[in-house]
């Protein structure tokens, strides 16, 4: 499953749960990324995609966290002054993919997004359709 695109790219995996955060995590390792970071909330992760050298190349987020939820990050990530962190391409994990999720997901340009249970399969054909439009 190891695909040699990814060897020079990082992840950040947004996810209030320890246990998700840990699996995603796994699975990005076993894609091939070079670098795969964790937050807990979207305002951690903020902090984080600010403060990388180098920026993550992707974000793998949830949308139910608090205190800083999916969306909201994802918001603020947008507004950031640097383009190229503004752009970062975000894939949602959801419970649900409600039509209000999905149109909130497209008002913010997000890259896709993956229905709880994540499975591996799913999660490589997100990734590769955020960083590659496959």
């Amino acid at each position: 499953m190891n695909d040699p695109r990814y060897a020079k790219l990082g992840v950040l995996v947004v996810d209030d749960s320890p246990v998700v955060r840990a699996m995603v995590s796994r699975m990005l390792e076993q894609l091939g990324f070079a670098r795969v970071a964790s937050e807990p909330d979207g305002g951690a992760a903020l902090a984080h995609v600010k403060a990388a050298d180098p920026a993550p190349n992707l974000i793998v987020c949830d949308i139910g966290m608090k205190p800083v939820d999916g969306m909201s990050f994802v918001a603020d990530l947008r507004a950031l002054p640097e383009r190229h962190l503004a752009r970062l391409p975000v894939v949602f994990l959801t419970a649900t993919a409600t039509d209000e999720l999905v149109r909130r997901a497209k008002e913010l340009a997000a890259n896709g997004y993956i229905v709880k249970p994540v499975t591996p399969e799913a999660l490589a054909l997100r990734v590769e359709r955020a960083l590659f439009g496959g």
